[in-house]
Order: structure tokens, then C-alpha cells, then sequence
């Protein structure tokens, strides 16, 4: 599949236009644009052209700014499925993911305004851009701006490669059932368990992502990062309160495992022998 997207240069200039000014004029405007869905499609196409290449499918359903903000593991299953045909070289792209967006705007599974809200309990997208343009702060308007960007797509310019894969409700989804279900294939873990850890928090998810995505990582490595998982749900299994289900604890033990790494070689580990070596190591380690 070689699908749509943006043309890569020209969003990469149209994101940075926007995040240049705090509170400027062409920041204001965008974010009028997004409280009408017609209007926020105009200002980014109007822009930014779109590769040709095959027709990208849309989610079956609406989807409530919730679900959108925080798909449950059912919806980002069946997200995932509506791309299976996609590769990673192209999941890993703001380019594809903002044009998978923005089609779901076109087609009215989600709304523009969804973009702009933050997670939990707080206010939703509409009413955070109302107050936002109606405060005038600058501080404020260019937040929202940079959630809306990172919702539509990840933005790469301020928070670096891992922001497809963990800022964009779409991507996330599709790198957090790809990733699963590699993990079930080699250690036959079941689906649920696996996700118990992949979706354990956004924090540990972003770290997870970040070590992954980091130059040199030990869990760039497939096999290494199934051991990984795996190891990590077995000791899920026995304490959920373990040290190790934090972010910092999490790249603590890749850094533990990197150095070890430097002496012994992983890829020719049975996967047994990983799981006993990682296990090893947390055991160690922390230990509550």
C-alpha cells in the first residue's frame, strides 16, 4: 500500500510558521479556523498539497472527542485494521498522519476542535480554544496551537520523533497494536496482557517509545524488546506495584540492559534465556 499524504516539505514549513510566534496573527487564525471543521480543512489544504497515492480508509464509526482523545483497546484494534496495509517506514511520518486526520474531518468521524483538548478532566477542545482567543494570552494560544499539531499529526519540531508515534491518537494506535502483536507472535503472551503493559499509562508508553525511536537503543531491537514486554507482564503478574512500572525505572533498566548489552550479544539469545537475563535484572535492581 503506498498511501496519501501530505507533502512532506511544505507541512514541515506550514508547522513550523505556526509554532514560530507566540500569540501571532497567523496563530490566532488558525485557531479560529479549527472551531469549524470546513474552515480548518481550507487553512491546512489550502496550504499543504497531498501526495497522490492510494486512497487512505476511514474508521467506520464517529468517534466522541473522548474516544478520539483516548481510543479504548477495541477502537485502537480496529483503527489499527483500517491500516493494516501500512508500513512502518510510512506510520512513522507526520506527513501520513496528518492527511489521515484530516480525512477523518472530511468525513466527519471526528471534529477539528477535538484537536485542540487536553486529556483527563479538563476543558474540551472548543472551550479551550473559545478561552484561549478570547484571553489573548500568548502563552495559552500558542499551547493549544502545539496540542492541535500534535494531535493532528505529532510534532516532530518540538518533541522530536516519538511525536507520531505518541502525541497522534491514530499513530499511537497503530504503533501500540503493531507492537502488541509482534509481542503475542514470538512469546505467545495473550493480547490482553501485553496491552495490560503497552497501555499501562501515556507516561510508559512515551517512555517505551522513546527508547525504541532512541539512536542505539537496546529494545530497538525486536527480539529485545518482546523479552521485554514479556518479562515485564510476568512481573506485573506478581506485584503491579513493582518500582519498574515507572517511566524513570523503565529507562533505568534499558540503560541497565544497554551496558550489558555491550558485552554480550542478545540477538543470539534463545528468548527464554532473554526473559531469565532481563528478569535477572529487575530482580536486582528493583526490588520494592
Amino acid at each position: 500500500m503506498n498511501p496519501k499524504q501530505l507533502d512532506a516539505p511544505a507541512y514541515t514549513i506550514f508547522r513550523k510558521s505556526l509554532i514560530r510566534k507566540k500569540g501571532s496573527e497567523r496563530q490566532l487564525s488558525f485557531l479560529e479556523s479549527a472551531r469549524q471543521d470546513l474552515d480548518f480543512l481550507e487553512f491546512i489544504r489550502g496550504e499543504v498539497p497531498t501526495i497522490n497515492g492510494d486512497e487512505i480508509p476511514v474508521y467506520g464509526g464517529n468517534l466522541s472527542e473522548h474516544e478520539y482523545k483516548d481510543p479504548p483497546s477495541d477502537t485502537e484494534r480496529a483503527l489499527h485494521e483500517s491500516w493494516s496495509g501500512v508500513i512502518p517506514a510510512v506510520a512513522c511520518r507526520a506527513a501520513f498522519w496528518g492527511e489521515v486526520t484530516l480525512r477523518h474531518i472530511e468525513e466527519g468521524r471526528i471534529r477539528a476542535s477535538y484537536l485542540a483538548a487536553n486529556g483527563g478532566a479538563l476543558p474540551g477542545g472548543l472551550e479551550r480554544i473559545d478561552r484561549a482567543l478570547s484571553e489573548g494570552n500568548e502563552t495559552a494560544i500558542d499551547s493549544c496551537v502545539r496540542t492541535i499539531l500534535r494531535r493532528l499529526s505529532g510534532l516532530t519540531e518540538a518533541r522530536g520523533n516519538r511525536s507520531p508515534y505518541v502525541d497522534c491518537p491514530f499513530g499511537r494506535a497503530w504503533w501500540r497494536e503493531r507492537i502488541a502483536a509482534e509481542v503475542c507472535s514470538s512469546t505467545s503472551e495473550s493480547r490482553e496482557n501485553v496491552l495490560g503493559i503497552l497501555r499501562l499509562k501515556q507516561s510508559y508508553w512515551e517512555e517505551f517509545i522513546n527508547l525504541i525511536v532512541s539512536r542505539n537503543s537496546i529494545i530497538g531491537d525486536k527480539k529485545v524488546r518482546d523479552a521485554l514486554v514479556h518479562s515485564l507482564i510476568r512481573q506485573r503478574a506478581n506485584s503491579d506495584k513493582s518500582p519498574i512500572f515507572t517511566s524513570a525505572k523503565l529507562q533505568k533498566l534499558c540503560r541497565l540492559l544497554g551496558v550489558r548489552g555491550a558485552w554480550q550479544e542478545f540477538g543470539v539469545l534463545e528468548m527464554s534465556f532473554l526473559n531469565s537475563l532481563i528478569s535477572e535484572e529487575i530482580d536486582s535492581h528493583f526490588s520494592s
